[in-house]
């Protein structure tokens, strides 16, 4: 008498795709990715140095593949250009609050500095991407950096002194120095110098502000 049929179950294929690891990669629009590209961009410059991510660390970052960068920035000068356009608008929508909030110039000196202090918190690496760009001297980049810089020296200056009725051509040299003390206000913090001194440089640059000013 024939035995019966053993249930044997086919064997699993060699060459089957695995399974993905981690929760499915969400699906962006075309302009939401762009900003996650832009920003991973800005992170990796902001620890690399100003160009020196290449758009495979990007897409790395992300996790998309390489092509799909290309697809936003066709050239590394593309990229470029993208993350500083980025960094100079998020500097200059900095002055929109302060702008609508007005005051004298001591409040308005003041709403900076305090300003420029919370950003080493919320954005460090667009701070640590500014500070590297505002060094660079090759041609493309330092003619964009001073694009955005006078932009940048025309709001501190309106900000300051329309109040007053006291908009002249010398203004920009008020906003230059501020503009400067800043910059060191925003190295102090990143390198870690105490509340103490942060506040008493802050003063001391109000202090000669509105003594430059008024004299």
């Amino acid at each position: 008498m024939a035995e019966p049929a053993k249930n044997i179950s086919a064997p699993k294929r060699m060459g089957s795709a695995r399974k993905r690891k981690g929760p499915p990669r969400k699906r962006l629009n075309p302009e939401a990715r762009k900003q996650q590209l832009l920003n991973a961009a800005i992170d990796l410059f902001a620890e690399k140095g100003l160009g020196e991510a290449k758009h495979a660390d990007i897409a790395r970052r992300v996790g998309v593949s390489t092509a799909a960068t290309f697809v936003y920035f066709p050239t590394r000068e593309a990229l470029l250009a993208c993350v500083v356009e980025e960094i100079g608008l998020f500097f200059l929508a900095l002055f929109d609050d302060i702008a609508a909030q007005g005051g004298e110039a001591p409040h308005i000196l003041k709403q900076l500095a305090e300003k420029t202090l919370a950003l080493e918190e919320s954005h460090p690496n667009h701070i640590r991407v500014w500070l590297d760009w505002s060094t660079r001297f090759d041609k493309e980049m330092r003619h964009s950096y001073l694009h955005y810089q006078n932009q940048v020296l025309s709001r501190i200056s309106e900000l300051l002194w329309v109040h007053e009725n006291n908009i002249k051509r010398e203004n920009r040299d008020d906003a230059r120095i501020l503009l400067s003390a800043c910059q060191a206000l925003s190295m102090m913090k990143l390198d870690g110098e105490p509340v103490e001194k942060l506040n008493r440089f802050t003063e001391h640059t109000i202090d000669v502000v509105l003594a430059y000013s008024r004299r």
